[in-house]
């Protein structure tokens, strides 16, 4: 594969490796490639491309630095031959399912290599050469594709350890600047909107331009890939990876930072399914700072199954206690008490916190959780076409559209039959996980359906399948034999016993 510089890079060369690259054409002169190319490597290799909020597929843009990243990677890849470890208590891709598409297979992939273990690989090749990547102002911040925690923490170590005599030389205003940086990139974090957090995003990297050993910054980016997956419209998949790589690059910096081993946690065990290991890292953020509410919410949020119903308790009511003004907070919490059986409880907070903040995604996404768990259909409509115009999403708009369409025609029968259908056809074209899906299914009475989308969600480890933990349409599942077998392949730990 060839990786020349075309013109348009070797200028930015001269310039700062945080420019910002307009639509795919100015990428794909960038990356001296033709468009189709480029478009096929953000669909089948990670390419980092970002989005502008409510712009459609179109409206793209690169960070420069980025790109650069991504393409150091690469070089890696076709210069080394690592052999990835696997890990037994992660689920296998044996069905074939991760296997490349036709547009893939051609010199751009190695021949006859795995989808899944070329990603894999490339994960490793990314963080071990984070340290190196560091010394260079044109390579600075990574393209984070993640990687199962344990690994993902020696491979950095490793790299941190190579790099750490050839560390820059920050000088105070660099340092200054980036400090600068930061805090707009945690005042825009704090918004919780698709714009707001496309900002925190490049603000994140212009600090990290300026000063590379900055652990909070690393952080701040981590964060932030955790909140679009949630708030706008990055893939799960995408999002936790990426997250995992910046906090355990932050980690590395230092070890003693709260917020890193925080972010850490929560990817850990949405990304990765280690829920140990996200146990353990939240237990180091409480030690470092017991003060932090988002690592007491975060930890609630993380454990909402009904067995650690205490322990969630305990946490939940540990974050309002540091943060009683919180929407953040007070929005997960109604949700919390909702599924947990205190219904009006639930209902009354979330829409107390829908009506201090109309702008804010959280309480409508939750209200229409609800108000679907109630079968109070158009109130869920309305809740729903909401948090899809908060949100900029366009998926969510088309689904409830369908959904009211069927409603309006046969009451509850035809809006399930509407968003079954639709629901499907994600699912078939590769849009969506089917662990939604599921959802409708059961409240349709096809359990076997619902039971065949969960596997299938656990063996391409789907973040949206851990759902079933809390899920009450798909809990009254619980009893059966394969939902359990799920269960038990999960490893979903047991509760401490002091919360018991």
């Amino acid at each position: 594969m060839s990786l020349a510089f075309s013109d348009d890079r070797a200028k930015a060369e001269t310039g700062t490796s945080a420019r910002r690259l307009d639509g795919w054409k100015t990428i794909a002169s960038y990356l001296d490639k033709a468009e189709r190319t480029v478009k096929r490597w953000e669909a089948d290799r990670g390419l980092p491309i970002h989005r502008v909020p409510g712009g459609g597929r179109a409206a793209v843009y690169a960070i420069a630095a980025e790109l650069d990243a991504w393409l150091e990677s690469n070089r890696t890849y076709e210069s080394e031959s690592i052999q990835f470890p696997e890990r037994a208590d992660e689920p296998s891709n044996s069905d074939g399912a991760d296997q490349p598409s036709g547009d893939a297979t051609d010199q751009d992939l190695p021949k006859g290599a795995n989808r899944t273990r070329f990603f894999l690989q490339e994960r490793v090749q990314i963080l071990t050469v984070l340290g190196i990547l560091a010394v260079g102002v044109t390579s600075i911040v990574l393209y984070f594709t993640g990687l199962p925690g344990k690994h993902a923490r020696e491979s950095t170590q490793t790299g941190a350890n190579a790099s750490a005599a050839a560390a820059p030389v920050v000088s105070d205003a660099e340092k200054s600047q980036a400090r600068d940086l930061y805090l707009k990139g945690r005042f825009e974090w704090n918004k919780r909107t698709p714009e707001s957090l496309d900002r925190a995003l490049d603000d994140f990297t212009q600090s990290i331009v300026h000063d590379p050993s900055s652990a909070p910054t690393y952080a701040g980016l981590a964060d932030t890939y955790l909140l679009l997956r949630e708030y706008s419209r990055m893939p799960d998949r995408e999002a936790y990876s990426r997250a995992i790589a910046a906090s355990t690059k932050a980690v590395a910096l230092d070890d003693t930072l709260a917020e890193a081993h925080r972010s850490l946690a929560f990817a850990e065990i949405w990304g990765n399914w280690d829920f140990r290991a996200g146990d353990k890292e939240f237990r180091r953020a409480i030690e470092l700072d017991p003060r932090d509410p988002l690592t007491h919410l975060w930890f609630a949020t993380a454990f909402k199954a009904p067995e650690w119903y205490a322990a969630t308790k305990k946490e939940f009511e540990r974050a309002q206690e540091l943060d009683p003004a919180s929407p953040v907070i007070l929005a997960n919490k109604s949700i919390w008490l909702f599924e947990t059986g205190q219904r009006q409880e639930g209902l009354e907070l979330a829409r107390q916190v829908e009506r201090d903040d109309p702008d804010f995604v959280a309480p409508h996404r939750y209200l229409a959780q609800m108000y679907w768990g109630l079968r109070d259909y158009p109130n869920f409509l309305a809740e729903s076409a909401t948090t899809a115009n908060l949100k900029h999403d366009a998926v969510l708009n088309e689904l409830t559209a369908t959904a009211r369409a069927g409603f309006h025609r046969d009451g509850e029968r035809g809006l399930l039959r509407n968003l079954y259908l639709a629901r499907k056809k994600l699912y078939e074209d590769g849009k969506t996980g089917g662990t939604a899906l599921a959802e409708t299914c059961v409240r349709m009475g096809k359990n076997d359906e619902a039971l065949q989308l969960l596997q299938e969600d656990f063996a391409q480890h789907r973040a949206e399948f851990l759902w079933m933990l809390t899920s009450p349409d798909l809990l009254t599942l619980k009893s059966d034999p394969r939902y359990q077998t799920l269960l038990g392949k999960l490893n979903y730990p047991a509760p401490p016993a002091a919360a018991k």
